[in-house]
């Protein structure tokens, strides 16, 4: 009998032993594979991404059920301009779990552009921002304006729908203002140009006036006016009347003179 050489010997028990380790574990694989269970998902919403345990499985719609452990899981499913749904799911061994994934929309993403820089968006007459400008938009009709001064407004009319982009591109065109117009803007701009030159050439408090030292009012002197006031007038007629009253009083008292005397004797007159 001839003996196999020791290089096939060799390779023989290397191969043996590779098949005594490969074998357990795709019985094992085979084993775990048949206790999962599957999970079909039923959705309206095209596009979402779902997620199991934090890892993405796939986009709505699936075509086949997804075969997972069994055991509790959390799914989370997504997609831009609807709302995000979250919940936990079982899966039995050997078992079929369903669930249907639907997303309720809710805004879509607008792009507003202009071939004015810096102008003013408004969704709704209300501001949003300057072009340009991404903003996300409730679903449904809407008033758009884009608007800047020295330029025509731009309007449109805008259908949001949920999940999707929309473009808004405003054209403003020079706004040409009559020679009336132009006039009283030209008016007015020169006026507030005086205005604020004279502001700028008024003098600080406690400073002289760069034109020379402005006339200061006389301050009125302190009996101004008192002719006119009736306390006054009573207060003269008094002085008035004590002022007579006192030498009346005098000249008939005590020192009275020849005149109002008769009962004095008179020197009679003698004739030569």
């Amino acid at each position: 009998m001839a003996m196999l050489p020791s290089r096939t010997i060799r390779s023989v028990v290397i191969s043996l032993l590779a098949l005594s380790f490969v074998l357990p574990s795709s019985a094992d694989a085979r084993r775990r594979r048949s206790r999962k269970g599957t999970l079909a998902i039923e959705s309206m919403t095209d596009g979402a991404k779902v997620y199991v345990d934090g890892k993405m499985i796939g986009k709505t719609p699936f075509a086949k059920p997804i075969r997972i452990d069994p055991g509790t899981h959390k799914l989370k499913a997504t997609k831009f301009g609807y709302s995000t749904m979250e919940m936990e799911f079982t899966i039995k061994s050997r078992r079929q779990s369903d669930m249907i994934v639907d997303l309720i929309p809710h805004s879509g993403l607008v792009k507003f552009t202009c071939n004015i820089e810096s102008a003013e968006v408004y969704v709704d007459n209300k501001l949003m921002g300057h072009s340009p400008l991404v903003k996300t938009v409730p679903l449904g009709d809407h008033e758009i304006m884009i608007i800047k001064e020295g330029y025509n407004d731009f309007a449109a009319q805008l259908n949001v729908k949920a999940g999707e982009k929309h473009f808004v591109e405003g054209v403003l065109t020079p706004f040409n203002y009559s020679p009336e117009v132009l006039a009283i803007k030209k008016k007015e701009e020169d006026r507030a140009k005086k205005l604020a030159a004279a502001e700028l050439e008024q003098p600080e408090p406690g400073q002289l006036s760069p034109t020379g030292p402005s006339e200061v009012e006389p301050v009125p002197a302190w009996y101004n006016g008192l002719h006119k006031q009736w306390w006054v007038w009573t207060i003269v007629g008094a002085v008035v009347t004590a002022a007579v009253a006192i030498p009346v009083a005098a000249t008939s008292g005590g020192g009275q003179s020849g005149l109002n005397d008769h009962d004095s004797p008179i020197d009679p007159v003698r004739l030569p």
